[in-house]
């Protein structure tokens, strides 16, 4: 194999995991992950990015609480998700990275 084909297949490998990165960013950005609130309160929905979606609450539970807690829950909830989604986006990432992205 001359020179010029090495270099043509090696752009090519590159431009597949080129291609598999920007899949998986992608793919990570416009997932959405659903997060429990504590005490049973309802969820929290937050997309790839970590940015909330929807908020969804139990009215049965929400009475048991103060306004104070109900925020606390609220907020830690939303926090929890949006490190979780970029944990995930990242994970997505590295792996593609590595080659095992499909």
């Amino acid at each position: 194999m001359n020179t010029h084909d090495r270099l043509y297949h090696l752009a090519k490998e590159i431009d597949t995991k080129v291609s598999a990165i920007e899949q998986a960013a992608s793919s990570g950005r416009v997932a959405t992950l659903t997060w429990n609130i504590s005490a049973g309160l309802g969820t929290v929905t937050v997309d790839g990015m970590g940015s909330l979606r929807s908020v969804d609450l139990n009215p049965d539970a929400v009475e048991t609480q103060t306004e104070a807690s109900l925020a606390q829950h609220i907020l830690r909830a939303i926090n929890d998700a949006e490190r979780a989604a970029r944990t995930r986006r990242d994970a997505m990432v590295e792996e593609a990275e590595k080659g095992g992205f499909r």
